[in-house]
């Protein structure tokens, strides 16, 4: 029983193959974003072509967030990722083949990019929906912080891979292995389905009700707002230093391009490490403090890889940045998990999501952008500016959270 109380939610076997097979998905899409990145760059020497990709990648997050959500409602969670995972693995495999005969160009790639971006969309509100049938619901906090650290290992273990078969095998091999990843996610569904867990959940009319005045819901409560702006302006920074890599690394740093996988994932060590530093700060009760300590972070690491021309000093302040996000972007999402009605927080959650992933693509264009007009110091310059609106925005919500409460706290005081 004391084994199975410090493994927490592992100790649920549904729960084990279900963060395993997502772990071997994400190490692909990782892998695979780095070597799309190199290709693009490599073949145009553009950092705005790579704005582009990058774009290309990330929009569907704005255009196709809700319809994933209404799939997650409507139809089995577990047939949802499946169909998608299969269909990610062929246009993966395509993109292989193309790639290995010689005859893959960059548009192939973005199209690549576009296609799965689609897929993991649609599929992504069926995967989150699905947690919570995996394991007792007071380990469910404990649950949500493992599914982020193991994007976060996926995001150290991916480019780091990424560069030794950049540099190894070639293109080919990266995008083959990646359409391999797929089948992760494919084996952990059939093993659920073996157990009757994860499917479509029942459909309350009640709650679905409500959930449609969920745009009403936060007129009246602005310090969500907040807390979104707080979401991109720390999210933003990240995609900002993966769009502007394989420039940095050439031009800045004078190494080969195939060495951006290592700048990446110099930021999932960083963030890794700010996650395992803020869950006993987080405990002692300074989990509010974190998010604009954080901000700073990533202030400072910024403005130090934009003056360095050294790779190590550079992985240290991307590494910085990293770790700053692990301290923002936990504070900020479980403050939405935790303070609203459970009518509407999946719907909230999505905006979220759009508010974490969604900025991707115009973070990209922008930085991508400015990097090729003005250098990458520029680029870096440009994104130090979404601290002091992550610290405007942080602020703003902790108070409005603050009033919020007044009126609760004064009448638990009444009634007793």
């Amino acid at each position: 029983m004391k084994m199975r109380s410090r493994l927490g939610p592992f100790a649920q076997s549904a729960f084990t193959v279900y963060w395993s097979g997502g772990l071997v998905s994400n190490i692909g899409t990782w892998l695979q974003n780095v070597a799309a990145s190199v290709f693009v760059y490599d073949r145009t020497g553009s950092a705005l072509a790579v704005g582009i990709l990058n774009f290309a990648a990330f929009a569907p997050m704005l255009l196709f967030s809700v319809t994933g959500g209404v799939i997650s409602d409507r139809f089995d969670r577990r047939t949802v990722i499946v169909v998608t995972h299969v269909v990610s693995f062929v246009i993966s495999a395509a993109l292989a083949v193309l790639t290995i005969a010689g005859a893959a160009t960059e548009l192939h790639v973005m199209a690549t990019a576009f296609l799965l971006q689609v897929s993991w969309t649609l599929a992504k509100p069926s995967s989150s929906a699905m947690l919570p049938a995996l394991m007792p619901r007071a380990q469910l906090r404990e649950a949500v912080g493992l599914n982020t650290l193991q994007f976060m290992v996926a995001q150290l273990v991916g480019p780091v891979l990424a560069t030794i078969l950049l540099s190894t095998s070639g293109y080919g091999w990266a995008f083959s292995i990646n359409a391999l990843t797929f089948v992760g996610p494919i084996v952990a569904m059939a093993y659920l389905w073996s157990r009757g867990i994860g499917g479509r959940a029942p459909r309350d009319e009640g709650a679905a009700k409500e959930a449609q005045s969920v745009v009403a819901y936060v007129r009246t409560q602005p310090w969500i707002a907040w807390v979104l702006v707080g979401v991109v302006s720390t999210s933003a920074v990240l995609e900002m230093i993966r769009t502007i890599a394989p420039a940095l690394v050439t031009t800045r740093l004078g190494v080969p391009s195939s060495d951006a996988g290592l700048v990446v994932a110099a930021a999932s060590v960083g963030m890794v490490v700010g996650i395992l530093a803020s869950v006993p700060l987080g405990r002692r009760g300074y989990a509010r403090a974190l998010a604009p300590v954080g901000l700073v972070m990533q202030f400072v690491g910024l403005f130090a890889l934009g003056a360095t021309t050294d790779l190590v000093v550079a992985g240290t302040a991307v590494a910085l940045a990293g770790c700053g996000f692990s301290f923002c972007f936990p504070v900020l999402t479980s403050t939405i998990q935790t303070e609203v009605p459970d009518a509407v927080r999946g719907r909230l959650l999505a905006f979220h999501q759009m508010a974490h992933l969604g900025n991707r693509p115009f973070a990209a264009l922008a930085a991508g952008a400015i990097a090729a007009s003005f250098g990458v110091t520029a680029a870096c310059l440009g994104g130090m500016v979404l601290a002091p609106i992550g610290l405007v925005a942080v602020r703003a919500a902790w108070r409005g959270l603050d009033r919020q409460a007044e009126p609760v706290a004064a009448m638990a005081r009444t009634s007793v």
